[in-house]
């Protein structure tokens, strides 16, 4: 017999996060960190796969130094920002980041209650 109750510590972690995560639709972002041993790394594609008001999760192709900041663009929507890493887990061949905006970064999220996956940025006009 299976349970569909969540477990103890899965409600305490849900509800430690400052902020609701939004599974994001085929969004990529230019992204350079430090490798692990302290080499410099560039992803032209890196695969957004959540976002919230103060940060966000990447797929790196390459493990990245430990409590280090990630920076990450998009020309094409004209952001420009910096992330501290918080933790990463190896999922397959890439690595899943979790990082928190720097400098006052932040995201807004949709005023409705809304379907995911989500764009991450609007609609160009």
């Amino acid at each position: 017999m299976t349970s569909t109750t969540p477990t103890w510590s899965a409600l305490r972690k849900k509800e430690q996060r400052r902020h609701r995560r939004y599974t994001v639709e085929n969004s990529t972002l230019r992204v350079s960190w430090l490798g692990i041993n302290g080499e410099p790394k560039m992803a032209t594609h890196a695969r957004v796969l959540n976002v919230s008001e103060s940060g966000m999760a990447v797929e790196l192709p390459e493990a990245p130094m430990p409590n280090t900041m990630i920076r990450f663009q998009s020309e094409r929507y004209k952001l420009v920002g910096s992330g501290s890493i918080k933790h990463f887990r190896k999922v397959a061949h890439k690595f899943v980041v979790g990082l928190e905006f720097n400098d006052g970064l932040r995201w807004l999220p949709p005023p409705d209650d809304v379907k995911e996956p989500i764009p991450l940025f609007p609609p160009l006009s």
